[in-house]
């Protein structure tokens, strides 16, 4: 016992550095694996942000051509719902004429509504066939008419512009007057040149009269939400709530009436 203890005297320093190498050993073991679990921890956490990024960015494809799909389908729908709109029209009529309707879908690239005269941008021009003097609409009904054209692009004189007036009509009674904008409320146009004995009540649809060289009869414009009759005269000033919501406008179709140039002639004749 005595020689074990002269020997641990005798060489302790040998002995204390092996305890100390140990200790290092075990403090580098514990540290490499605190070191390997936080890098492993950043590396996951990286993979799962790429996942997610890369998971986004193709639901983001995915839903762009949804988007566009049921674009295609909303463009072929408003075509059968005008279409249906002139054929009910001309049968009441009892004419054989039918005007073939077609349209073509832009995107909105700019637009004002808070101005007294407020236009339209569109991603359409030249290229598609568009052309000035030509009808536009949404989903709700009439925005405008195309102003200036270029290969690309075109400008669409929005139906909240106190340039614009368009002829309307009363859908129930076919009565017919000027509608305008006069430059106050964006969601409010006036219907005048109405007598005052006309069949009218709030809430009857407004829409498109066939007086119209530019547009079709028939496209919704908005609802009556009240009138009034002008002083000193027989005629009444009605206000039309418009369907068209021109504070959010993405996307509209331009019409095109491939019998608009023949009318035309053979009015130029009178």
């Amino acid at each position: 016992m005595n020689r074990i203890i002269q020997i641990l005297i005798k060489n302790h320093v040998f002995f204390l550095f092996i305890i100390l190498q140990l200790i290092a050993v075990q403090l580098l073991i514990n540290n490499h694996f605190v070191i390997e679990s936080k890098f492993l921890s950043q590396v996951s956490n990286i993979k799962s942000k790429l996942y997610l990024k890369e998971k986004n960015l193709k639901k983001y494809f995915e839903l762009k051509s949804i988007n566009n799909k049921l674009l295609q389908i909303n463009d072929s729908l408003l075509k059968s719902n005008i279409n249906l709109q002139r054929k009910l029209f001309l049968f009441h009529t009892d004419t054989l004429m039918f005007d073939s309707i077609v349209t073509v879908q832009a995107n909105v690239l700019r637009n004002s509504w808070n101005k007294r005269q407020n236009y339209i941008t569109i991603n359409s021009g030249k290229k598609h066939n568009i052309h000035p003097k030509m009808g536009v609409i949404n989903n709700n009904g009439l925005v405008g008419i195309t102003h200036n054209v270029s290969g690309d692009f075109s400008t669409i004189i929005s139906l909240i512009n106190t340039n614009l007036t368009v002829s309307a009509k009363i859908k129930n009674s076919g009565k017919f007057g000027t509608l305008n904008w006069d430059g106050e409320n964006p969601k409010i146009m006036q219907l005048t040149g109405l007598p005052k004995n006309v069949n009218i009540e709030v809430g009857d649809t407004v829409v498109t009269s066939s007086y119209s060289n530019i547009l079709p009869a028939d496209i919704h414009i908005g609802t009556v939400s009240s009138y009034k009759s002008e002083n000193n005269t027989n005629f009444l000033t009605i206000s039309v709530n418009l369907l068209v919501d021109f504070t959010n406008l993405n996307f509209v179709h331009i019409i095109k009436n491939p019998l608009k140039k023949e009318r035309k002639l053979i009015e130029n004749e009178y």
